[in-house]
Parts: C-alpha cells; structure tokens; sequence
C-alpha cells in the first residue's frame, strides 16, 4: 500500500470541528477501542454497537410443577460442582486426550496487526454482496481531540471516492473479517462473513425447475414494482415484537385470554394475486388476502 502524504483529500472546512468524538456518546461503554490504521496514519478510536436491543425481558427457565428458576452449574462428573475460576480451556487430540491452552498462549498467537483495525483494500461498498454481512455494526467514532483532524479526513476521503476498506480486528477474542464504509461523518464497521462460509447462490440455480414467465405477468409484476417505488419511509419500519410480546404478558398477569392470531391466507393464482395486488396498489389500499378456515387450537396456559 502506497505511502499518505499530504495529497490526501481535506475535510469541509467545518467538518472536523463537527465531528462526533467519542465522549458524546451519552455514557455508552465502548465494544472495542484501539487504533485505526491507514497505511502509515494510526488513528485512535473507539466501536460502539450500531444496534440497540429492544426486547423488553428476559425469558427464565422455570419448573412446571412448582414455578422455581431452574439453576445451571458446572459439574465434574469426579469432583461434584466446580467454581469458574477452576474452569481452562482444553483441546481434544485424541480420544480420552486433552491439551489444557492458556488463554496467555491464544494472546501470543495474534499478531501485533491484530491490535488494530488496518485498512488493507478499498473498494465500492456495491461490490460487497449482501450475503457477506454478518449482522453485526459498529459505529467508529474518533478517540481524544488529536484522533478527529486525522478521522475526519479519513471520512471525507472514503466519502469521495466512493468506496469502503476491508480490514480485519479482533472483536470477542475471535479475529473478524470487517468493512468499513462512510455513512455521512461517521464511520461504520460491518462484520462480514468470511469467504469460505458463504454459499455462492449460483449453487441453486439447477434446483428450482425453470419456468417461463408470459408477458402478461411481466407487465403486472413490473407495474406493481413501478407502483411500489419511491422514496423510502423508514419511519414506517418498525419491529413491533417488543410491544406485542408486552401485551402478551400483560394479558397473562391479568388472566385475559391473548389476542387472535392472524388467519392465514390463501394461496391464490399468480395471475389473480398480481391483478388484485395491483387493483389493491392503485387504490392506496393493503390487499385483503383470503383466509382459508381454520380449526381452533388447544393453549396451554401457565400460571
């Protein structure tokens, strides 16, 4: 990789003082803090989760017949019940043969590289296939006043040319696979899957019998898309699983019986599920599926 000089694309003129420094994340705690590395530029930064968790309890596992936790403990089957602090780390390298490994010797196995996330190729973020993406973000915010002159033109720089770097860090003692993109003046690391652990989808193409579409479908189906564009709404998105899972435990502390499931719907002929779905677009109306009938199902109910 080619030397930084001071050829580097500068940030606006207010961009730098405009940064988001670490210390106005509100007292979030960081996932991972370290240094930044292009080519020669090390910049000091800190990772906080893009995503926050919405779910609004935590399950416990109880016994039927009383309504006690059930409790969970480390057990040799030679010595009864064992605390953490006598718990290592052991490899099996042949049957009935284990190797104790300290977690000091896994430390000596990485690298001084894998202390810092270095940027090692650019490229368009488009050309990342989606498969690749591992569910996991961070936002990359710069770590003291010194690190936001250096983060901000790193940002700028990504920003112009378009394009994001793949880079590779250890996150939870496991090295990851990552890509870092620009999103406005923040930085956002993407945790990928590595290569081998993604199937190429060309692997299924001889599965699904090949089927002509007619020209008809073809005009409904490219229709209902034109229709169905524009202008995303992202307020309209919305997980709604924590609030109905609150209504469900609320409806149980006060023994009513939990709302009605949704009818399935009925699986109806291509032609006439694009006619009515179109019908249903062009009129600004969610499409009334048809609900086939269903017979009642038993519950059980805890208490």
């Amino acid at each position: 990789m080619p030397r930084v000089s001071s050829h580097l694309p500068m940030p606006t003129a207010n961009a730098a003082s405009d940064l988001p420094a670490a210390s106005s994340t509100s007292g979030a705690r960081p996932t991972w803090s370290g240094l930044l590395r292009f080519s020669l530029v090390a910049i000091p930064i800190r990772a906080y989760s893009a995503a926050r968790n919405t779910n609004p309890s935590r399950f416990h596992f109880l016994h039927a017949n009383c309504g006690q936790r059930i409790a969970y403990h480390k057990h040799c089957p030679c010595h009864g019940r064992v605390e953490a602090d006598a718990i290592v780390r052991g490899y099996a390298y042949a049957r009935g043969r284990q190797v104790v490994i300290e977690p000091e010797e896994l430390d000596r196995l990485r690298p001084a590289r894998d202390k810092a996330l270095i940027l090692e190729q650019f490229l368009p973020v488009a050309e990342v296939d989606p498969t690749f993406f591992a569910g996991r973000s961070l936002h990359l915010l710069p770590d003291g006043p010194a690190a936001q002159h250096p983060y901000g033109v790193l940002v700028e720089a990504l920003r112009r040319a378009g394009k994001g770097a793949l880079g590779r860090v250890v996150l939870s003692r496991q090295r990851h696979l990552v890509l870092v993109r620009p999103a406005g003046r923040v930085l956002v690391l993407d945790v990928l899957h590595y290569p081998a652990q993604v199937g190429a989808a060309s692997a299924w193409e001889s599965d699904p019998p090949v089927s002509a579409a007619t020209a008809v479908e073809l005009d409904l189906a490219g229709r209902l898309i034109a229709l169905g564009s524009g202008p995303v709404d992202w307020t309209r998105y919305c997980d709604t699983s924590a609030e109905e899972l609150t209504a469900l435990i609320e409806a149980k502390i006060a023994n009513q019986p939990p709302a009605a499931a949704a009818e399935e719907p009925v699986v109806l002929h291509l032609l006439d599920a694009l006619k009515q779905s179109l019908a249903a677009a062009r009129n600004g109306t969610a499409p009334a599926p048809a609900a086939k009938e269903r017979k009642p199902r038993g519950r059980r109910l805890l208490t």
